[in-house]
Parts: C-alpha cells; sequence; structure tokens
C-alpha cells in the first residue's frame, strides 16, 4: 500500500474515531417515539447523527419530516416487533394500510441516510471532519514517505535531494485528498450502514493487525530448546 493511501486510511479512521458517540436513549424526542409505538432500535438510526456537533439538534432536524412506519400495518395487526423503520412522512401516508414492500423498506433507509447527511449542522461537520483528516492524512504521508526514503535524503546531492522534496509535496497533497475521499466515503457509511460503528472497529482493528511485525517463528516450534536441553545434559 501507498504512503498516500495508508495515511489518507489512518487519517480519515484517526479523525472519526476521536468521535464522541451520543447515546440514542439521552434524546426524549427520540425515546418517545419509540416508546409511543413500543419500538427498539435496531439499525433504523442513522449513526452518524450520533456523532454531530451537536446530536439533539441533529435528530431533531431529521425526525421533523420522518414517521414510525411499520412493515405490516397496524391496522392488520402488526406491531414494531415485526418489523418497522424510519420513513418519510408523506411515502408513508401515501402507502394508507397496504404492507411495506422489501423494496420499501429499503428505499426508506437509503433516503433516510441521504437526509441524515443533510441534516441540520451535519453538512458543516462532515466538512470539517474531512478537513481533519486532511490534515492528519497529510501529516501521516509525509511521515511514511520520509522514512521510505529516509537514506536516499541523506545519501542524496542538493539536485537530487530538490527532486525528492518534490516527491514528497506530491505524496502530502495526494494523501490530502486521500484522507479527504475516504473520510467522505465513512460518513456515508455512517448514514447508510446498520451498525456502522462495529464496523468501524473492526477496520481499525485490521488495520492495526497489519502494523503489527509478524512472527518470525512458529511459537509451538521446540527445536531450539530440545537442542539447548540435549546439550544441558
Amino acid at each position: 500500500m501507498s504512503p498516500q493511501l495508508q495515511g489518507g486510511l489512518w487519517g480519515a479512521l484517526i479523525g472519526r474515531l476521536g468521535d464522541a458517540l451520543a447515546d440514542p436513549a439521552a434524546f426524549s424526542i427520540l425515546q418517545d417515539r419509540l416508546a409511543r409505538h413500543a419500538a427498539e432500535l435496531n439499525g433504523q438510526l442513522p449513526e452518524l447523527l450520533l456523532r454531530a456537533p451537536d446530536p439533539e439538534v441533529a435528530l431533531r432536524s431529521w425526525l421533523a419530516d420522518k414517521d414510525l412506519s411499520h412493515w405490516i400495518p397496524q391496522a392488520d395487526g402488526g406491531t414494531a416487533a415485526q418489523g418497522w423503520q424510519f420513513e418519510t412522512a408523506s411515502w408513508n401516508r401515501s402507502r394508507g394500510a397496504a404492507v411495506m414492500e422489501p423494496w420499501e423498506i429499503g428505499s426508506a433507509h437509503l433516503d433516510g441516510g441521504i437526509d441524515a447527511l443533510l441534516a441540520e449542522g451535519m453538512p458543516q461537520a462532515v466538512a470539517i471532519e474531512s478537513l481533519e483528516a486532511a490534515l492528519l492524512a497529510a501529516g501521516l504521508s509525509l511521515g511514511l514517505w520520509a522514512l521510505r526514503h529516509r537514506q536516499q535524503l541523506q545519501s542524496a546531492n542538493a539536485q537530487d535531494r530538490l527532486v525528492l522534496l518534490h516527491q514528497g509535496l506530491r505524496a502530502v497533497g495526494l494523501g490530502a485528498l486521500t484522507g479527504v475521499g475516504l473520510s467522505l466515503v465513512l460518513s456515508v457509511a455512517l448514514a447508510m450502514v446498520p451498525g456502522g460503528q462495529v464496523w468501524l472497529a473492526g477496520l481499525t482493528v485490521a488495520g492495526l493487525s497489519r502494523l503489527l511485525p509478524a512472527s518470525r517463528r512458529d511459537p509451538f516450534d521446540l527445536s531450539a530448546y530440545t537442542g539447548r536441553l540435549a546439550t544441558a545434559g
């Protein structure tokens, strides 16, 4: 993996891991809506909203045009336990007492994710996150590039060192652009993908595991110890 891609990935991840994730139970507007229908959250709320600078404002903005739609209409005995989805109010009301089709459930979820990206305060928050990711990625890309080319930098003459520095600046720029792009991808994923926080943690753990040095010896290989025992005997 190139230093630019590595720097961009870690810049985006570090920026996101620094966010405080709000507790949905802390917001009465959400809890009142759930209690009214005896519903429990199970991936219906975009997690991006809980990372907003002011989650309550973002939630109020997002819920303002949302109904809690039962997959099976209440008129037919449907309950939230059988399945439900936050949905744009006009969609829910135009469907009437019809059962939600799978494509309607999926459309409601995707529409909710897009609405989360556009909720009050969210565009600015996403832009700030992207800028932070760009700055982090630029610094990390420069560090990784310098580490990879440290011997060349030490042994190069003045003209070659200038060429190398131009390459380093290009790596910084590409790293920053990669950081912005990946930060935007993470924002969309946290808005669209249920359990996005779990996926983010998993991606971070996988990335950290790749940074750990590989074991050069099989921990179950006892040949070295048996040789020592034989010598001692």
